[in-house]
C-alpha cells in the first residue's frame, strides 16, 4: 500500500491538532515525526483488515486507510487485554523472577500508558522475558498482542508437566547464579524433555543425572546435523500428540534447529551436559 506524501501530511495536521487540543498550530520536529509514524503504522494496520481485502487498494483513500487501520489497533489493544485478564488468573511463575516482572508488572504499565491515537508504535516494554519466537520485526500493539499469544502456548506447554518439577528444575539451574535465570521457561523444561525420552526418565519429574549424557550421547552418535534435527522433531511430535497439542510441533520447530547445532557441538567437544538441563 502506496501513498503520496500530499495524501498523509493532511491526516498528521489533523493528528497534531488532536494532540495539541487545537491550542497551538506547531509542534515540535520530533512531535511531528512520532504523529507521522502514528498515522503510518495505522495505514500499514489497514492491510490486514477483511474490511481491506474486499476492496481494491486503489479505491482504499489515506484518510480511509487510516481509520480502518486505527480502529484495528484499538480492537487489538481490546484482544490483547481480555488475552492478559484470562492469562493472569492462574497465573505460575514457577521461581522465575524475569518472568514474573515481565508478566505481571511489565503487561499492566504497558496497558495503562499505551496511547493507541498518538504512539501506537511504541510498545513501551523492554519484554525482557524471551517468548520461543521473537517477533523483532513487529513493534506497538501487534507485539504485544503477539508476545501474548506467544506466552498464552507456554504456558498451557508449561502447565502440561508438575509446577514442583518444573521448580526443582528451574532451582537446579539457577544454583549459584546471582542473577537469575533469563532465558525461556518452556525452552529449558522442552529440552529437558527430550532428554528424559531419550533416556527413559519419567517426564513428570523433568530430572537427568550426569549418567544420562552417555545415553543421549549414544542416541545421536554417527549423525549429522539434519538427522539429530529430525529426531528431535520427531519427539516433538510425539511429544504434542500424547498431549492433545498439535500446535506444539510447529511452535517449538525452531528450536530443533538450535538444539541439534548444540548437540552436534557438545558431542564433538564432551560437554552434552551443558545441552540437557536436569
Amino acid at each position: 500500500m502506496e501513498y503520496q506524501l500530499e495524501e498523509l501530511l493532511p491526516l498528521t495536521a489533523r493528528l497534531a491538532e488532536k494532540y495539541t487540543s487545537k491550542e497551538s498550530s506547531s509542534v515540535t520536529y520530533e512531535t511531528a515525526q512520532m504523529l507521522m509514524e502514528a498515522v503510518l503504522y495505522c495505514v500499514r494496520e489497514c492491510r490486514d483488515t477483511s474490511e481491506y481485502t474486499l476492496v481494491s487498494e486503489h479505491t482504499v483513500k489515506a484518510e480511509d486507510a487510516y481509520r480502518i487501520g486505527y480502529d484495528r489497533v484499538v480492537e487489538k489493544t481490546r484482544k490483547a487485554k481480555e488475552i492478559y485478564d484470562k492469562l493472569i488468573k492462574d497465573f505460575c511463575d514457577y521461581g522465575c523472577s524475569n518472568y514474573r516482572e515481565t508478566i505481571l508488572k511489565g503487561m499492566p504499565a504497558f496497558f495503562i500508558a499505551y496511547d493507541a491515537r498518538f504512539r501506537p508504535q511504541d510498545h513501551l516494554l523492554t519484554l525482557d522475558y524471551p517468548t520461543v519466537n521473537i517477533h523483532r520485526e513487529m513493534c506497538g500493539i501487534d507485539v504485544i498482542y503477539q508476545y501474548l499469544c506467544d506466552i498464552v502456548v507456554e504456558k498451557d506447554f508449561l502447565e502440561c508437566f508438575p509446577q514442583q518439577a518444573v521448580r526443582q528444575l528451574l532451582e537446579r539451574v539457577q544454583s549459584g547464579n546471582s542473577t537469575g535465570y533469563m532465558g525461556n521457561l518452556s525452552e529449558l523444561v522442552l529440552v529437558t524433555a527430550f532428554g528424559c525420552m531419550i533416556t527413559d526418565r519419567q517426564l513428570s519429574q523433568l530430572r537427568l543425572c550426569s549418567q544420562d549424557m552417555e545415553a543421549a550421547e549414544q542416541y545421536f552418535r554417527g549423525d549429522d546435523l539434519q538427522r539429530t534435527e529430525g529426531k528431535l522433531r520427531m519427539l516433538l511430535r510425539v511429544l504434542a500428540e500424547k498431549s492433545g497439542r498439535q500446535i506444539w510441533a510447529s511452535y517449538f520447530d525452531s528450536l530443533c534447529h538450535e538444539y541439534a547445532v548444540r548437540i552436534q557441538n557438545g558431542i564433538e567437544y564432551g560437554n552434552l551436559e551443558t545441552v540437557f538441563f536436569g
